[in-house]
């Protein structure tokens, strides 16, 4: 595989002597390559994750994907709490941090592993206020287990940002493809040991199989090579990190609360049978919104760069999010039930909806997440703060409200309705970004 050249492009000389804009192919083929394995990783983990779960409704209870999914959605929930507020930061500055990079990611992991394992910690300490789906966690060896899969899977997620942060995401897929196989034949061996932790354990113990071997080729490999190759680089300094860190971090705040804190509302809200039918439809829907997530990150780490292809990036990632999602919504839309019918009628007859709405929602989220990543680009954090807080309080809010006349099926009608409202605030933003370069932030 020929390796992506890491060199921010010297500018050329036109002929009436100004600088002559950066070859935009090359810099399109590169950003729409990284794109295409980050959501080549979201695809496979999409297939593997439902293979997952249609072994775990096989050889478990229906209380126990409840359970276990429970645990599985806190444990991504307080990982997130530094994962995804700092994920922004590194796409953002691992390019850009030359010589300084081993230092950037270094502290980024330190300072993310305590986090995480302080508030995985406290969630313990007040286990008995979150309801009957996570009591399997009360016992110590459990609750043991628990913080490390937290701290394990900050470090996975933040795995995957420097590989895009370095332009190396042909490795995520393979990362997350060697988790999702691990995790699925750990899931068959506990099955007899462990018949309520199993789901849980399972997955926690496979986030080494990537974590590890990928962590040796980024700190022995690839950072190397890109200091090397950017050692005369100015690093960012850490005003202009923290002054970016400081809008983006928040607005990642919203983002974690509003993906990983709906299927905690419905954990405590709902049965644990209930939550199982609702989490496997939530696993698979939402792998769209990841897919346009990934297309974001991977524009924000190359117009970072060359901020002059913003425009052109924003325009040939809708083209390309269109021509891959539309057909896969239609897809699931139609055949939901279908789809879900493997794990057993229940799951069909309770998350067919679910899966629908999920899927619907998916589409806005295209124009909300490029979006983002413009702001992101142009270092607007403020309004990206703003954007993702008003998002997040209308999913949840929405959510609060629908569960009493929808049941499980708020959350979904929760998620296409708010994201079609921000999706139309946000695309007056894309229309601004394409009538400007990414040199300058836009009206």
């Amino acid at each position: 595989m020929a390796e992506i050249q890491v060199h921010e492009p010297a500018p050329t000389r036109a002929a009436d002597g100004g600088p002559k804009p950066a070859d935009s192919g090359h810099t399109h083929d590169s950003l729409f390559k990284n794109a295409y394995f980050l959501m080549l990783s979201t695809g496979v983990s999409a297939v593997l994750g439902l293979g997952f779960w249609l072994v775990a409704a096989r050889y478990y209870s229906e209380e126990a994907v409840g359970q276990g999914s429970a645990a599985i959605a806190a444990m991504r929930l307080l990982a997130s709490i530094t994962a995804t507020t700092m994920i922004g930061a590194v796409v953002r500055f691992v390019p850009r941090a030359g010589r300084e990079t081993g230092r950037l990611v270094w502290g980024t992991y330190a300072v993310s592993s305590l986090v995480v394992a302080l508030a995985a910690a406290v969630f313990l300490l007040t286990l008995d206020t979150w309801g009957a789906s996570y009591a399997p966690l009360g016992t110590p060896m459990a609750g043991a287990v628990f913080v490390a899969a937290c701290v394990a899977w900050a470090l996975l997620t933040l795995q995957d940002g420097v590989l895009t942060g370095l332009r190396k995401a042909e490795w995520v897929p393979a990362g997350n493809a060697v988790f999702s196989v691990g995790k699925l034949a750990l899931l068959a061996v506990f099955a007899g040991t462990l018949p309520v932790l199993g789901i849980f354990v399972s997955w926690a113990v496979a986030i080494a199989f990537s974590t590890l071997p990928l962590g040796w080729l980024i700190f022995r490999r690839l950072i190397p090579r890109q200091a090397a190759a950017d050692r005369d680089k100015e690093p960012p300094r850490l005003k202009d990190m923290g002054r970016f860190l400081a809008g983006d971090s928040l607005g990642a705040v919203f983002s974690l609360a509003m993906i990983n804190l709906l299927p905690v509302m419905v954990a405590v809200r709902f049965s644990a049978a209930e939550n199982g039918y609702f989490y496997v439809a939530y696993t698979v829907g939402g792998t769209m919104e990841f897919m346009a997530i990934n297309m974001a990150s991977s524009l924000t780490a190359h117009a970072s760069h060359d901020p002059r292809g913003l425009a052109d990036g924003v325009r040939g990632a809708l083209r390309r999010m269109t021509l891959l999602l539309v057909p896969v919504v239609l897809v699931l839309v139609l055949f939901a039930p279908y789809i879900l019918t493997p794990f057993s009628p229940d799951y069909a007859e309770h998350g067919s909806t679910v899966l629908r709405l999920l899927a619907l929602g998916a589409l806005p989220r295209v124009v909300v997440e490029l979006y983002i990543g413009v702001l992101r680009v142009q270092g607007r954090t403020g309004v990206l703060a703003a954007l993702q807080g008003a998002m997040c309080a209308l999913v949840l809010g929405s959510a609060a409200v629908l569960f009493t006349p929808a049941g499980i099926a708020g959350a979904g009608w929760a998620v296409l309705l708010s994201m079609t409202v921000i999706a139309v605030v946000s695309a007056a933003g894309l229309r601004a970004a394409l009538r400007h370069n990414g040199s300058a932030p836009a009206a």
